[in-house]
Protein backbone atom coordinates (compact mmCIF):
# COMPACT_ATOMS: atom_id res chain seq x y z
CA UNK A 1 0.00 0.00 0.00
CA UNK A 2 1.39 3.75 -0.56
CA UNK A 3 0.43 6.89 1.16
CA UNK A 4 -0.75 9.84 0.22
CA UNK A 5 1.83 13.02 0.30
CA UNK A 6 1.22 16.30 -1.18
CA UNK A 7 4.33 18.01 -2.57
CA UNK A 8 3.17 21.25 -3.53
CA UNK A 9 0.93 20.37 -6.85
CA UNK A 10 1.91 16.45 -6.60
CA UNK A 11 -0.52 13.89 -4.69
CA UNK A 12 0.57 10.24 -4.24
CA UNK A 13 -2.30 7.48 -5.02
CA UNK A 14 -3.55 4.97 -2.15
CA UNK A 15 -4.49 1.64 -2.82
CA UNK A 16 -5.12 -1.32 -0.47
CA UNK A 17 -5.00 -5.06 -2.01
CA UNK A 18 -6.43 -7.89 -0.08
CA UNK A 19 -5.22 -11.08 -0.90
CA UNK A 20 -7.46 -14.71 -0.59
CA UNK A 21 -10.38 -12.34 -0.55
CA UNK A 22 -12.71 -14.99 -0.82
CA UNK A 23 -12.73 -18.78 0.17
CA UNK A 24 -10.73 -21.11 -2.24
CA UNK A 25 -13.99 -23.13 -2.93
CA UNK A 26 -15.99 -19.38 -3.51
CA UNK A 27 -13.56 -18.73 -6.03
CA UNK A 28 -13.59 -21.63 -7.87
CA UNK A 29 -17.51 -21.21 -8.15
CA UNK A 30 -17.10 -17.87 -9.99
CA UNK A 31 -14.48 -19.34 -11.98
CA UNK A 32 -16.81 -22.31 -13.08
CA UNK A 33 -20.07 -20.15 -13.32
CA UNK A 34 -19.21 -17.06 -15.40
CA UNK A 35 -17.41 -19.77 -17.60
CA UNK A 36 -20.67 -20.86 -18.31
CA UNK A 37 -21.97 -17.54 -18.85
CA UNK A 38 -19.49 -16.81 -21.84
CA UNK A 39 -22.56 -16.09 -24.25
CA UNK A 40 -24.42 -13.80 -22.34
CA UNK A 41 -21.14 -11.74 -22.21
CA UNK A 42 -21.58 -8.14 -24.04
CA UNK A 43 -19.08 -6.09 -25.92
CA UNK A 44 -17.67 -3.20 -23.14
CA UNK A 45 -18.86 0.54 -23.58
CA UNK A 46 -18.02 3.49 -21.80
CA UNK A 47 -20.13 6.03 -19.56
CA UNK A 48 -17.15 8.37 -19.14
CA UNK A 49 -17.68 10.75 -21.79
CA UNK A 50 -15.17 9.12 -24.74
CA UNK A 51 -16.51 8.52 -28.05
CA UNK A 52 -13.88 6.20 -29.20
CA UNK A 53 -15.19 2.97 -29.65
CA UNK A 54 -11.47 2.07 -29.29
CA UNK A 55 -11.22 3.43 -26.06
CA UNK A 56 -11.78 0.26 -24.27
CA UNK A 57 -11.73 -3.35 -25.41
CA UNK A 58 -13.19 -5.97 -23.31
CA UNK A 59 -16.73 -8.08 -22.50
CA UNK A 60 -19.01 -7.50 -19.64
CA UNK A 61 -21.64 -9.15 -17.91
CA UNK A 62 -23.88 -6.55 -16.24
CA UNK A 63 -26.22 -8.96 -14.35
CA UNK A 64 -24.10 -10.66 -12.07
CA UNK A 65 -26.38 -12.58 -9.79
CA UNK A 66 -23.82 -15.40 -9.39
CA UNK A 67 -20.93 -12.77 -7.09
CA UNK A 68 -22.66 -9.90 -6.62
CA UNK A 69 -24.62 -10.58 -3.15
CA UNK A 70 -21.42 -12.38 -1.75
CA UNK A 71 -18.76 -9.72 -3.03
CA UNK A 72 -20.89 -6.89 -1.70
CA UNK A 73 -21.17 -8.13 1.70
CA UNK A 74 -17.46 -9.40 1.91
CA UNK A 75 -16.59 -5.70 1.14
CA UNK A 76 -19.23 -4.08 3.82
CA UNK A 77 -16.91 -6.16 6.14
CA UNK A 78 -13.39 -5.46 5.48
CA UNK A 79 -15.01 -1.71 4.73
CA UNK A 80 -13.87 -0.05 7.92
CA UNK A 81 -10.05 -1.45 7.86
CA UNK A 82 -10.13 -0.26 4.05
CA UNK A 83 -11.17 3.15 4.71
CA UNK A 84 -8.80 3.52 7.13
CA UNK A 85 -6.00 2.34 5.03
CA UNK A 86 -7.05 4.98 2.30
CA UNK A 87 -7.02 7.85 5.12
CA UNK A 88 -10.95 7.97 4.08
CA UNK A 89 -13.43 8.99 6.44
CA UNK A 90 -16.78 6.59 6.52
CA UNK A 91 -19.52 7.41 4.53
CA UNK A 92 -23.40 6.33 3.95
CA UNK A 93 -23.07 3.95 1.29
CA UNK A 94 -26.13 4.65 -1.10
CA UNK A 95 -25.34 1.16 -3.56
CA UNK A 96 -22.64 -1.17 -4.48
CA UNK A 97 -22.28 -1.46 -7.95
CA UNK A 98 -20.84 -4.75 -9.96
CA UNK A 99 -19.91 -6.27 -13.07
CA UNK A 100 -18.05 -9.18 -14.40
CA UNK A 101 -15.82 -7.90 -17.17
CA UNK A 102 -13.61 -10.18 -19.15
CA UNK A 103 -10.31 -9.68 -20.42
CA UNK A 104 -8.53 -11.88 -23.42
CA UNK A 105 -6.17 -11.51 -26.36
CA UNK A 106 -5.90 -7.84 -27.10
CA UNK A 107 -7.78 -6.37 -24.67
CA UNK A 108 -7.24 -3.22 -22.38
CA UNK A 109 -8.80 -0.40 -21.09
CA UNK A 110 -7.16 3.32 -21.30
CA UNK A 111 -6.27 5.95 -18.81
CA UNK A 112 -9.47 7.02 -17.10
CA UNK A 113 -11.46 7.44 -14.03
CA UNK A 114 -14.27 6.29 -12.39
CA UNK A 115 -16.27 9.32 -11.60
CA UNK A 116 -15.38 12.02 -13.79
CA UNK A 117 -19.20 12.98 -15.57
CA UNK A 118 -22.08 13.88 -13.95
CA UNK A 119 -23.89 10.52 -14.63
CA UNK A 120 -21.35 8.76 -12.75
CA UNK A 121 -19.98 11.58 -9.91
CA UNK A 122 -21.36 9.75 -6.44
CA UNK A 123 -19.04 6.67 -7.26
CA UNK A 124 -16.80 6.64 -4.33
CA UNK A 125 -14.47 3.89 -3.93
CA UNK A 126 -13.22 1.52 -6.89
CA UNK A 127 -12.29 -2.41 -6.69
CA UNK A 128 -11.31 -4.63 -8.57
CA UNK A 129 -11.70 -8.50 -7.76
CA UNK A 130 -9.51 -10.56 -10.12
CA UNK A 131 -9.97 -14.18 -10.60
CA UNK A 132 -8.75 -16.62 -13.45
CA UNK A 133 -8.43 -20.68 -13.61
CA UNK A 134 -5.17 -21.89 -13.01
CA UNK A 135 -2.57 -22.45 -13.98
CA UNK A 136 -2.57 -19.28 -15.71
CA UNK A 137 -3.60 -18.94 -19.30
CA UNK A 138 -2.27 -15.10 -20.15
CA UNK A 139 0.30 -12.03 -19.55
CA UNK A 140 -0.53 -8.43 -18.87
CA UNK A 141 -3.60 -6.88 -17.93
CA UNK A 142 -1.68 -4.96 -15.31
CA UNK A 143 -3.55 -2.21 -13.36
CA UNK A 144 -1.76 0.94 -13.54
CA UNK A 145 -2.26 3.31 -10.99
CA UNK A 146 -1.42 6.86 -11.85
CA UNK A 147 -0.48 9.67 -9.06
CA UNK A 148 -2.43 12.94 -9.74
CA UNK A 149 -1.19 16.47 -10.03
CA UNK A 150 -3.08 19.63 -9.65
CA UNK A 151 -3.00 21.81 -12.97
CA UNK A 152 -5.50 24.64 -13.11
CA UNK A 153 -7.18 23.27 -10.02
CA UNK A 154 -7.66 20.37 -11.50
CA UNK A 155 -6.48 16.76 -10.85
CA UNK A 156 -4.82 15.28 -13.63
CA UNK A 157 -2.78 12.17 -13.62
CA UNK A 158 1.13 12.91 -13.10
CA UNK A 159 3.92 10.51 -14.85
CA UNK A 160 4.68 8.25 -12.15
CA UNK A 161 2.39 5.49 -11.57
CA UNK A 162 2.42 2.03 -9.47
CA UNK A 163 1.77 -1.18 -11.56
CA UNK A 164 -0.45 -4.08 -10.38
CA UNK A 165 -0.12 -7.30 -11.47
CA UNK A 166 -3.76 -9.38 -11.53
CA UNK A 167 -3.51 -12.04 -8.73
CA UNK A 168 -6.32 -14.54 -8.98
CA UNK A 169 -8.94 -14.62 -5.50
CA UNK A 170 -7.07 -10.80 -4.49
CA UNK A 171 -9.26 -7.87 -4.75
CA UNK A 172 -7.98 -4.32 -5.01
CA UNK A 173 -9.52 -0.67 -3.56
CA UNK A 174 -8.65 3.28 -4.36
CA UNK A 175 -10.83 6.01 -5.02
CA UNK A 176 -12.84 6.65 -7.96
CA UNK A 177 -11.68 9.91 -8.86
CA UNK A 178 -7.86 8.30 -10.04
CA UNK A 179 -6.61 8.33 -12.81
CA UNK A 180 -5.75 4.32 -14.12
CA UNK A 181 -5.98 2.25 -16.81
CA UNK A 182 -5.93 -1.74 -18.19
CA UNK A 183 -3.18 -2.79 -19.90
CA UNK A 184 -3.31 -5.04 -23.02
CA UNK A 185 -3.97 -8.59 -22.10
CA UNK A 186 -1.97 -11.66 -24.28
CA UNK A 187 -3.71 -14.68 -23.67
CA UNK A 188 -2.34 -17.01 -27.16
CA UNK A 189 -5.14 -19.66 -26.85
CA UNK A 190 -8.10 -16.73 -27.25
CA UNK A 191 -10.30 -19.18 -25.59
CA UNK A 192 -13.06 -17.22 -23.04
CA UNK A 193 -12.15 -19.45 -20.36
CA UNK A 194 -8.46 -18.53 -20.36
CA UNK A 195 -9.02 -15.17 -19.84
CA UNK A 196 -8.50 -12.80 -17.11
CA UNK A 197 -11.87 -12.13 -15.27
CA UNK A 198 -12.93 -9.41 -13.00
CA UNK A 199 -16.13 -8.81 -10.17
CA UNK A 200 -14.97 -4.94 -10.56
CA UNK A 201 -17.72 -1.77 -9.74
CA UNK A 202 -17.86 1.31 -7.54
CA UNK A 203 -19.33 2.21 -4.42
CA UNK A 204 -21.89 5.12 -4.42
CA UNK A 205 -21.46 7.56 -1.54
CA UNK A 206 -25.00 8.69 -0.43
Amino acid sequence: MCSDKYDQNFLKSKCVKIENFLTQAENQKIIESVIKLEAYFEKSTTSLGSNDPDFRISKVLHLAPISKDRISSRIRLVLPQVLAKLGHQEFPIARIEAQVTAHNHGHYYQTHNDNGTPNVAKREITYVYYFYQQPQQFSGGELVLYDEKIDNNYLKPANSFKKIAPKNNSIIFFLSRYWHEVLPVNCPSKNFADGRFTINGWLHKS
